[in-house]
């Protein structure tokens, strides 16, 4: 199992790479994206060509972009993802900052979600064809197509509407009040989590009854073993292996969703610092969350791969 999670982790080294390049060429040919000419008007200074000039070779702008490049690896590496331009508070402590909020919606999204299809896509699969089946797809369809933002937004207006009650506006840490951050951060994972839940139960189904028709399942019911241990034991462990893939893949549009999420129930997560990013046109701060969602990506990636070896113990052996 280490040689094979050594493997993937060599081979998601040259795809974090790539991101880090793309990301920072994308920001650098991008027209009107002067850094220079962002801190001296945010500056409010009014700013001098002397004054830019000397900011461009405080920051190696005046260098050539492969150069840049390789300073910008450098500080990476050290953990420099250089300042914003609008507070010029260092990128990497705002990111910092914001980071655990996401990290705490995706994962509230992703266990819940993951949990409910499973058990969804299970009983659809079981009862193919019938009405529970029917109704089954139906609202897995329904979720899977209704917009994040459409579904936050009827997660404000409708319980305020009906019962009075709003969500919680002002961010209360875990660590300060675990209950208060709890009920902060539920509807917002909810809403979250339905897209992905209908992907993943229709997934799950498709997944289940292609197991079911194997030889060993018809054997393991030849055995008289209850459907219950056959499904558990043996038809859902071997189904959810191109499932684990689906959700690695889905796992980017769930980052993306946190954008939406986070600015509609007011959490200063990496999707609202993105959007202030981007209102106020600061450039090292967008590339530094983008930076990030990417690396998340490939580290999302590398966790399902490595996943494949508890699964399945032949990739253990490989």
């Amino acid at each position: 199992m280490a040689k094979y999670a050594m493997r993937r982790l060599i081979l998601a080294l040259p795809t974090l790479a790539l991101v880090v390049t793309i990301i920072f060429t994308i920001i650098r040919v991008v027209p009107k994206t002067d850094i220079a000419d962002l801190i001296v008007d945010n500056g409010g200074t009014g700013g001098s060509a002397v004054t830019k000039d000397a900011i461009r070779k405080q920051l190696n702008l005046d260098k050539p972009l492969p150069t840049q490049l390789g300073l910008y690896f450098r500080d990476l590496l050290t953990g420099n993802m250089g300042t914003s331009a609008y507070d010029r508070k260092p990128v990497a402590s705002k990111i910092w900052t914001a980071l655990p909020i996401t990290i705490e919606v995706t994962i509230l999204s992703v266990a819940m979600s993951t949990a409910l299809a499973i058990v969804i896509g299970v009983i659809s699969a079981i009862k193919q064809d019938t009405i529970v089946d029917y109704v089954v797809r139906i609202l897995t369809i329904l979720a899977f197509a209704a917009p994040v933002f459409w579904i936050g937004t009827l997660a404000i207006i409708m319980p305020a509407k009906w019962w009075d009650y709003f969500p919680p506006l002002f961010f209360v840490p875990f660590s300060q009040d675990p209950l208060a951050n709890l009920q902060q951060f539920i509807v917002p994972s909810v809403v979250l989590a339905l897209g992905l839940m209908g992907s993943v139960a229709r997934m799950v189904r498709s997944s289940m009854l292609e197991v079911m028709r194997q030889d060993y399942i018809r054997t393991a019911y030849a055995k008289g073993l209850k459907q219950s241990t056959v499904i558990s034991r043996h038809a859902l462990r071997n189904g959810f292996i191109p499932v684990l893939t689906f959700i690695g893949l889905q796992v980017s549009n769930l980052l993306g969703g946190t954008i939406i999420v986070e600015s509609i129930f007011a959490l200063p997560g990496l999707g609202t610092l993105t959007i202030s990013a981007v209102t106020t046109k600061d450039y090292p701060v967008i590339q530094g969350t983008v930076l990030v969602f990417g690396i998340s990506v490939v580290i999302v990636n590398l966790l399902v791969d490595l996943s494949y070896g508890l699964v399945d113990p032949r990739l253990r052996r490989s």
